[in-house]
């Protein structure tokens, strides 16, 4: 289930710095060593600056800080394990700097624990998986130790 290019979704995730839980999905951009997962949590929130347009891919400005992914609602980024393709129901963001790790075993712990379930979504498209995990880890938005993770 934690491979890399998986989308899962947890309902709800237990956030680690004790945010109120929610549902949420969760993208596992690369699988290290010992079971630890680099992983974004997508969200629908948009903080593009206004004077840009939102559209598909990298939006990777330095200069202003900034590093986003963008899933445009309603096109297909994943597929399913039946073969189906899977879109986001509304614009979705990957922010550079919101990447995190996580241990596999503890989140599996919370699934058998019955403090959260997990689907796995689908898998996202290589081509889609490529381009993001590029703008990710050709920016400085995104932490040094995890642009190495993406890069290694």
């Amino acid at each position: 289930m934690f491979e890399e290019g998986n989308l899962l979704f947890f309902r709800p995730f237990l956030f680690k710095n004790g945010a109120e839980p929610q549902d949420k999905f969760f993208l596992v951009l690369k699988k290290m060593e010992s079971d630890i997962l680099l992983a974004s949590l997508p969200t629908s929130k948009d903080h593009v600056p206004s004077d840009l347009e939102v559209k598909y891919g990298c939006l990777n400005i330095p200069e202003r800080m900034l590093n986003i992914f963008v899933f445009m609602a309603g096109e297909n980024v994943a597929v399913k394990d039946d073969g189906t393709p899977f879109a986001f129901d509304k614009n979705t963001f990957i922010y550079g700097f919101n990447l995190d790790t996580y241990p596999a075993g503890q989140l599996d712990l919370q699934e058998r624990m019955a403090q959260t379930s997990i689907e796995k979504i689908g898998t996202l498209d290589e081509t889609v998986f490529n381009d993001l995990v590029a703008c990710l880890s050709e920016s400085k938005m995104v932490k040094n130790k995890f642009r190495r993770m993406l890069q290694g």
